[in-house]
């Protein structure tokens, strides 16, 4: 009994972190600014704001003096469901995950921007109920990622180069189930840690209006999670011995991004484009646990995950309706990178289908209001996890809001055409004819003398002639 709750301790050290890594892949979305939202995260060529912080950094640069600030955040509700082989169905609870985000850029000059943004690309919530039949492999499993990203942006021509450094800071924590045979205890993990990394982007407008390529990148960010606390209860005088609240460590490397994306105009107010990312997921090959503090030895654990790199799909557009109001449309195919061979109650991932609409207001004064939603579709996905055999699938709801202000940019105006002034007037002292006298009444001096006009003499009636008798 000893020896098989050990190796289920271990198993639910291990299970812990795998969650935190699983949601970045499985069900965290794009969902860092509402604009963004309603267009699938098709922006990477696109993006001219302050939320380029995260999707492009290239797309800041706006020119000398623009101030551009944006605020918001994403309701986030899942709603999936694990099958056993028997056809048997249980759901997550309900939840909802509100990730934040908040940048700012400013136009030092007009080829020199810089900007700051936070965001939480990666940041999940699975809660089962906690009297499931997988409570023994997870119950509540949370992670929490914050992106503090400072950017600097070059601006030359038609081309926008960007990067930054980001710092981020992490957190996962796990509640389950242990059983004792004819009783049940309880372990709550939680850990924090901090990485930093980079970003870099580009924008160039290939053809005005017509074409404009997006690119770029941001690289892993490895979390070493030295600073982990296990805590036990409900556990047995046998084995408190072993199972007693210590420290436990581990770390996590989020995975490089590469994007690319193309947009156009075809008219004037319609945008589309075009983007795919990859994942390089292949570089979570395995999770390694260890317990410092355990002088048995038996709890730290190796296990193998064989993630796949991934690449998805986005395409979105907008219209503008006028000069103030916009409609967005987008879709997004993810596919899952996690072999179904490790996926269990803590990966609850699938691939998906993202389709999502939005719409955006814009006030003269440079206030606006955007508004994004994404129906996400988790298509079922078999399981052959030897613990826990079955399948996973289902949907959830994403409603993101953001508001702003961007300095209104002036308005060109024809220049003004100045009136021309009346010739100078015609001296009041009459100029002498040759003969040396005044002109004629009504005579402009100077000038040639104007014949008087006789007035045409009335018709004269037909005359009547009488025949003679």
């Amino acid at each position: 009994m000893k020896k098989r709750t050990l190796f289920v301790t271990s198993a639910v050290v291990f299970s812990m972190f795998v969650a935190a890594e699983a949601q970045a892949a499985g069900t965290a979305v794009d969902v860092n600014d509402a604009r963004a939202t309603g267009m699938a995260s098709a922006v990477i060529a696109n993006v001219d704001d302050s939320s380029g912080v995260f999707f492009n950094p290239a797309g800041i640069a706006r020119g000398k003096g623009v101030i551009d600030a944006r605020i918001g955040g994403t309701a986030i509700v899942p709603s999936f469901n694990y099958r056993s082989p028997s056809g048997n169905k249980t759901w997550v609870d309900f939840y909802i995950v509100p990730p934040p985000h908040v940048y700012f850029a400013y136009g030092i000059t007009d080829w020199l921007t810089v900007g700051i943004g936070e965001f939480s690309p990666y940041g999940l919530r699975i809660k089962w109920p906690s009297d499931w039949d997988g409570r023994r492999l997870n119950q509540d499993v949370k992670l929490y990622t914050y992106y503090f990203n400072p950017t600097v942006t070059f601006r030359y021509g038609p081309v926008r180069i960007g990067g930054g450094f980001q710092l981020v800071r992490g957190t996962v924590e796990l509640q389950r189930a242990i059983s004792f045979g004819s009783s049940e205890g309880q372990i709550h993990l939680g850990a924090g840690a901090w990485g930093v990394g980079g970003n870099g982007g580009i924008q160039v407008d290939a053809i005005k209006q017509y074409l404009t390529l997006g690119f770029t990148y941001r690289s892993a960010v490895k979390l070493n999670f030295n600073d982990g606390n296990a805590h036990f209860s409900g556990v047995p005088i046998g084995f408190q011995s072993t199972l007693h609240d210590q420290k436990a460590s581990t770390s996590l490397t989020q995975p490089d991004t590469f994007g690319v994306g193309v947009a156009s105009r075809p008219i004037k107010r319609l945008l589309i484009e075009g983007d795919i990312v990859w994942y390089n997921w292949s570089q979570f090959r395995s999770i390694d646990i260890n317990f410092p503090d355990d002088p048995t030895g038996t709890l730290s654990t190796h296990q193998a995950t064989n993630w796949n790199n991934k690449v998805n799909y986005h395409l979105g557009g907008e219209g503008e309706i006028d000069d103030h109001w916009r409609v967005r449309a987008g879709a997004l195919l993810d596919p899952s990178p996690a072999p179904k061979e490790t996926l269990s109650p803590i990966i609850p991932d699938a691939t998906r289908l993202n389709l999502a609409i939005g719409a955006g207001y814009v006030h003269e004064l440079g206030f606006r209001v955007d508004a994004g939603y994404q129906f996400l579709v988790l298509f079922r996905k078999d399981t052959t996890f030897p613990a826990f055999p079955g399948d996973y699938g289902g949907f959830a709801n994403l409603l993101g809001v953001t508001v702003g202000y961007q300095t209104p940019m002036e308005k060109k105006t024809e220049p003004s055409v100045p009136a021309v002034e009346p010739p100078p007037a015609a001296p009041t002292e009459p100029a002498p004819t040759p003969s040396g006298e005044p002109p004629p009444a009504g005579q402009v001096p100077g000038t040639t003398p104007i014949e008087p006009t006789t007035p045409p003499a009335p018709p004269t009636p037909p005359t009547r002639t009488t025949p003679n008798p």
